[in-house]
């Protein structure tokens, strides 16, 4: 093959060779610092991830995440602890509203760290000090917000520029600014990677895990150089392979998975208001809500006869809900002459339907 072929450089497993999974876990155990990327809606990573997981010594491991942001870690240490439970956690966490990604994609993680006594370390920056600079940029914030900044930054990576600018080009809005762009990127990447270097500072007999999005981890130009920048310990990445993406450069092992979905939920078609309880504002088009009377206003306040007093509540008990599941849902409507009263309607699930604007409903 000519020199100038721009298969040339192409990277080629060998099958009969290609080490399995399950020997690199092993070879890899005893690493102090381990990265495995995510794409934050793909199944089979957090399935590689919890596998990663599951290969290291309890005793001696560390989870640091970028799914809940470091001003929680508080709530992370008592549910670890078992002193609150899962759904106080993600309470405390706001995860639904802060995160909100399908929460059964990280539940299975999240159990066996608390199962394991596995330390989990929030990682990310607040959304109060992102949404301050993608609207001001860091040199225009208050003090209470400079005080939140991760300790420094390197802006020396012009290869993560070009990525940077790739990413912001495909989704720029009118009112965009790709340097408040690039400085809310490097924000989250520098504070995560200061909370764990300061991590493994602090606990030296301690190894760690790190997951986050492939954004931050993939070719080591996040969270992982800034790491080293800050503790000289290297890491090794662990990626899914994207095929869009140069196989040599992006990680220390990359794994050749296909992708293994969550079955869909099961939808009552109706869309929420959780601010103040959980009030259906609306429906997609087939709803199962509303073919079953219940109507705009409602109140849902119990599912199959358990009591939901907020938004967390109400998704714990949905999660494992499927298409053509019956369920039961007791609603506070308001009456024209009686006031606020109860009513207990039937219902048959609904695979996700898309509403006006392509986002799916709610519930």
């Amino acid at each position: 093959m000519a020199s100038g072929d721009p298969l040339a450089a192409a990277l080629v497993v060998e099958t009969a060779t290609a080490p399995s999974l399950s020997r690199i876990l092993a070879r890899i155990r005893h690493e102090r610092l381990l990265y495995v990327g995510e794409t934050h809606t793909r199944n089979a990573d957090h399935l590689l991830q919890l596998a990663v997981l599951k290969a290291l010594p309890p005793v001696q491991t560390a989870l640091g995440v970028e799914w809940f942001q470091a001003r929680f870690q508080p709530a992370l240490d008592d549910f670890v602890a078992g002193r609150i439970d899962e759904a106080e956690m993600l309470r405390r966490t706001e995860y639904f509203s802060r995160w909100g990604f399908d929460y059964r994609l990280y539940q299975p993680i999240l159990r066996y760290a608390r199962k394991q006594h596995i330390p989990i370390i929030a990682l990310n920056a607040s959304r109060e000090l992102t949404g301050a600079i993608r609207d001001s940029g860091i040199a225009g914030l208050q003090p209470g917000m400079q005080r939140q900044l991760p300790d420094s930054y390197d802006y020396s990576d012009r290869v993560y520029d070009d990525v940077l600018r790739e990413v912001f080009d495909q989704h720029r809005r009118k009112d965009a600014d790709f340097e408040r762009f690039r400085e809310v990127q490097l924000t989250w990447d520098e504070t995560m990677a200061q909370h764990v270097a300061g991590y493994l500072e602090k606990h030296p007999r301690r190894q760690m895990l790190v997951l986050g999005g492939r954004g931050h981890i993939s070719a080591r130009h996040g969270i992982p150089n800034r790491v080293t920048r800050r503790t000289g310990i290297r890491g090794l990445v662990i990626l899914s392979h994207d095929p869009r993406r140069s196989a040599r450069t992006e990680a220390d092992y990359l794994v050749l998975d296909r992708e293994r979905p969550l079955p869909p939920l099961g939808m009552m078609g109706a869309l929420l208001d959780i601010e103040k309880g959980i009030v259906i504002t609306g429906f997609s088009h087939g709803s199962a809500a509303k073919a079953a009377g219940l109507e705009k206003g409602d109140r849902i306040v119990a599912v199959d006869g358990r009591e939901v007093e907020d938004y967390v509540a109400f998704k714990l008990l949905m999660l494992d809900k499927k298409p053509g599941d019956r369920l039961k849902v007791t609603v506070e409507h308001k009456g024209w002459l009686v006031g606020q009263q109860r009513k207990t309607v039937e219902m048959v699930l609904k695979a996700p339907a898309r509403i006006p604007g392509g986002m799916h409903s709610r519930r």
